[in-house]
């Protein structure tokens, strides 16, 4: 732990995992700090890449005791206690996802707690920029503080769409020759799903779908594929 001067570091909305800050909260610590209260240090990250107009540079962003931070100021407090999270400069374009699950997190075991919205905005913003859902519901639950029911409640719309987006990448790339170890390697998927997903997309099966009636929604909405890569896709028999 090291005092670090309040100037000198950044506060970042677009990780931030509430919409803004609470000035009630910011007050009650501002009183606080007129009786001489203690508080816990802040938790900071020295990061590298980091956007700052039309550059990059590095930057030092506020994890946990933005809240803090600002009382501090109100009272022309220029340093505050801060520990590192990682006592490592982190790349923050390969790192954003990481870091707002940290700030999340350590804002749902004390402070000011999220609010159970703050937690959907949260997980659905991480699972919308993580095609490969390499954040499961599981991991999303313990950071955020809820059941893997109530995340898959808030992102399995995010998740079926993603899932027919990359179902219909596989079976273009089967379709062009590709094979599976060299589409699993482009996915980021194991063989045997590759395997699955194809063979489950026979195109005989598909033909067969048509000469029962079944018309191309039906079918893109039984193999969970895009309506628009059926009917586009020359490889697929047309109405």
């Amino acid at each position: 732990m090291k005092p670090i001067k309040i100037k000198d570091l950044t506060w970042d909305p677009s990780i931030y995992p509430r919409i803004t800050k609470s000035q009630q909260t910011i007050n009650a610590y501002a009183e606080a700090l007129d009786i001489n209260a203690q508080f816990p240090p802040i938790e900071i990250q020295r990061v590298f890449n980091y956007p700052d107009s039309n550059k990059t540079t590095q930057a030092t962003i506020i994890l946990d005791g933005n809240h803090r931070c600002s009382a501090f100021q109100e009272k022309g407090i220029e340093e505050i206690p801060a520990v590192e999270w990682k006592d490592h400069p982190l790349d923050y374009e390969e790192n954003k996802i990481p870091l707002l699950l940290e700030l999340a997190q350590c804002n749902t075991i004390h402070g000011d707690r999220l609010t159970p919205n703050d937690k959907k905005r949260v997980a659905r913003d991480i699972a919308s920029t993580d095609p490969e859902c390499s954040y499961t519901e599981d991991a999303l639950a313990q950071k955020l503080g809820v059941t893997r029911q109530t995340i898959n409640t808030w992102i399995s719309d995010i998740r079926a769409r993603q899932r027919t987006n990359r179902n219909c990448i596989i079976i273009r790339l089967s379709r062009l020759g590709w094979s599976q170890e060299k589409i699993s390697k482009k996915v980021g998927i194991n063989q045997q799903r590759i395997s699955q997903i194809t063979n489950n997309a026979n195109f005989g099966n598909i033909g067969n779908l048509l000469t029962q009636g079944h018309n191309m929604e039906y079918i893109a909405a039984h193999y969970q594929m895009d309506l628009a890569q059926t009917n586009n896709n020359p490889g697929f028999p047309q109405c």
